[in-house]
């Protein structure tokens, strides 16, 4: 499971314990510019995935890096429970697929997210 959070122009989604270790990767800091949406729904044929590396036990546990549909995702998800989807751009991960910790629940944290990037000043290249 992880904690998410927004710090400044910063979206934190921190992982610990047993789920670093499955999912052989540590904290994401994203740029809020790099978040380009947030939702609780899981796409057609959620658990149809080939594992890059992390650990993959449908549907019981999937964590890690993951080629889906052609895009390589990070999930730290287990069970049937809802899920939060972080769409990302400029970034080595097309979305990442994260349980969040109680008391915090996928709905409530999509929506921080979304007020967090209709917030932030769009930049110009």
């Amino acid at each position: 499971m992880a904690t998410v959070r927004i710090d400044g122009a910063t979206l934190r989604v921190e992982l610990e314990g047993l789920e670093v270790i499955w999912a052989v990767h540590g904290s994401f800091h994203v740029p809020l510019a790099n978040v380009t949406g947030a939702g609780t729904t899981k796409p057609p044929s959620f658990w149809e995935s080939l594992k890059l590396i992390g650990a993959s036990m449908p549907p019981l546990k999937m964590a890690g890096t993951f080629l889906y549909h052609g895009d390589v995702v990070f999930f730290d998800y287990g069970r049937e429970d809802a899920v939060l989807v972080i769409d990302l751009t400029g970034s080595r991960y097309k979305h990442l697929f994260v349980h969040v910790d109680a008391p915090d629940t996928p709905a409530a944290a999509a929506e921080r997210i979304q007020a967090a990037i209709a917030a932030t000043p769009a930049t110009s290249s």
